[in-house]
């Protein structure tokens, strides 16, 4: 059964602490880039990436995802487009700074009002949903979404794809806004411990200035699966990105190549899977040098590229900047006067509240 504390209906954020604030525009830039670069390389295999993939151009595989009907993945999409890890950051954040009560019921309104004013501004619906645009065409309800992740042994890693913002919080609310926003649409407790280790990452490496080396071990003192654990344990002890083996590579993403029953079958890297996402998402921030270097190093690990490469550019970006992220990535990527006047936003608010 998952516990934790839930602010009460009428209760607002109390004053953020005061503290050494990393540059917000970097971060969201890192968090969009990350995840447009990566859509383009979505479900490919891990070694077809290393041998063809040297980051000097946008490339956009989409039309090869190995599945029978290749139309989820290319109807409205557009190169360059950020997907529903960019645009659920912005809605996280957006809830956040509305000073409502943190809701399972506020996130899902904000995800939606996201979605739709994407397809507002852009004049098609945004691809690369999972689950829940099943809840925005009107197939199903949240309910029935909430249901499916909830029997699920391993969830889908939207709750840890869109937690940075939460790690921007006051320090004690962090883990109760964390699960909030794992149970809004993922109502499981490896959902809610993948949204932690995110959050808890930022946080840790951004505010509290963590030594990287030893951010996993923090991160780790905040979650209870047993698997989690142990599973970060065997992360901190691996080598370095470019000297990773085939059973390491096991390690971040699970029995390889794929099985059947996680998506794409006979792939060569990450699935769509809370627990591995976060895993390795801490594994590569805490081996990162730089914006780049996170952003290279989650696209050469295959599969869910786009929502591995947006959490660890985001964070790493936090930290080091982007002044080594290539022009035209920076020049190319969706909305970058929108991602700006969202962080310009926030910065405010942690500002006004410090």
């Amino acid at each position: 059964m998952l516990q934790f504390i839930r602010p009460r209906a009428n209760e607002t954020h109390p004053k953020l602490k005061r503290i050494m604030k990393p540059n917000v525009e970097h971060i969201f830039l890192g968090i969009a880039i990350g995840d447009a670069y990566g859509a383009g390389l979505e479900f490919q295999d891990r070694n077809w990436i290393r041998a063809n993939v040297d980051f000097t151009r946008f490339i956009n595989k989409r039309t090869d995802i190995n599945v029978p009907d290749k139309s989820v993945f290319t109807i409205d999409y557009k190169e360059w487009d950020y997907t529903d890890d960019t645009e659920m950051s912005i809605a996280v954040t957006k809830a956040l700074l509305s000073g409502e009560a943190f809701t399972d019921e506020l996130l899902v309104k904000a995800f939606t009002d996201e979605y739709l004013l994407g397809f507002q501004t852009k004049g098609y619906k945004r691809n690369g949903h999972g689950s829940i645009r099943l809840v925005y065409n009107g197939e199903k309800s949240i309910e029935e979404i909430r249901d499916f992740q909830r029997h699920k042994r391993y969830p889908g890693n939207a709750p840890p794809m869109r937690a940075i913002p939460i790690g921007f919080i006051p320090e004690e609310r962090i883990n109760a806004y964390a699960a909030i926003n794992a149970t809004s649409t993922h109502p499981h407790p490896k959902a809610v411990d993948a949204s932690i280790l995110i959050a808890r990452a930022a946080r840790g490496l951004l505010v509290d200035h963590i030594q990287q080396d030893l951010l996993i071990a923090y991160a780790s003192k905040f979650v209870t699966d047993a698997e989690t654990i142990d599973l970060l344990k065997r992360a901190d002890l691996l080598p370095d990105p470019e000297s990773l083996s085939d059973a390491d590579f096991e390690v971040l993403c699970g029995p390889q190549p794929l099985p059947r029953k996680e998506f794409i079958e006979g792939l060569y890297g990450l699935s769509s899977n809370a627990m591995y996402t976060a895993v390795s998402a801490l594994y590569f921030i805490k081996h990162g040098r730089s914006a780049f270097d996170g952003l290279k190093h989650s696209i050469r690990l295959g599969g869910d590229v786009d929502s591995l490469a947006s959490i660890v550019t985001g964070i790493l970006a936090g930290k080091y900047g982007i002044s080594d992220i290539p022009d035209y990535m920076l020049q190319s990527v969706e909305g970058l006067s929108y991602l700006k006047e969202i962080a310009r936003k926030f910065e405010q608010y942690i500002n006004a509240h410090a």
